[in-house]
């Protein structure tokens, strides 16, 4: 039986944001079609440290943004993912990205996604020399959308980072029934 999944408002607030900026012509249609309960969180004013449920601030307009826009689900969720990195980027985690060491962006990914999502816990699984695995070891209602909009925000805030030659893979996805959801993170020293 899962728990009730929350999420922090500022992953919710990234939501509204990418669809106003990436097809502002689209963005009335895309409200108008998603469910009053959705509609009325995304409308209203969104605290960026309160929670709200998961699935209709999250999965439900992001399920939405990726049929809409991109025909694809995960896709759409992924392009999210990197968007909410950007926006996290070009604020508070800027310098943090910019001066850190691999291992050190690596720790703190996991405790940032720990904080977004809760109950979630995410670990690193492995670890050697220039690769790392984040693996997200509990999430009562796995979710192929959380799993990409992760990925997404991996894939770009390791790109912006010092490492040189980032890799990132998702090889493992509880959204699609595995029992963790793994992303594999590659680099050069």
């Amino acid at each position: 039986k899962f728990k009730s999944m929350e999420v922090k408002g500022i992953a919710v607030k990234t939501i509204q944001a990418f669809v106003k900026e990436k097809f502002p012509g689209e963005y009335n249609l895309w409200m108008e079609s998603l469910p009053q309960e959705s509609r009325s969180i995304i409308d209203n004013r969104i605290s960026l440290t309160s929670w709200y449920p998961l699935e209709s601030s999250l999965i439900i307009p992001t399920k939405l943004i990726g049929d809409m826009f991109y025909n694809d689900i995960s896709q759409g969720a992924f392009e999210l993912g990197i968007y909410s990195s950007v926006m996290a980027i070009k604020g508070v985690y800027k310098m943090l990205v910019m001066v850190s060491s691999p291992s050190f962006i690596v720790n703190r990914a996991s405790t940032i996604m720990s904080s977004y999502y809760r109950p979630c816990v995410m670990e690193i699984t492995k670890r050697a020399k220039e690769i790392a695995v984040l693996s997200i070891v509990d999430f009562p209602k796995p979710s192929v959308i959380v799993d990409y909009r992760i990925f997404g925000w991996i894939k770009n805030t390791m790109e912006f980072s010092k490492f040189k030659n980032p890799k990132v893979e998702m090889v493992k996805s509880m959204g699609k029934g595995d029992s963790t959801t793994d992303y594999v993170i590659r680099w050069s020293e």
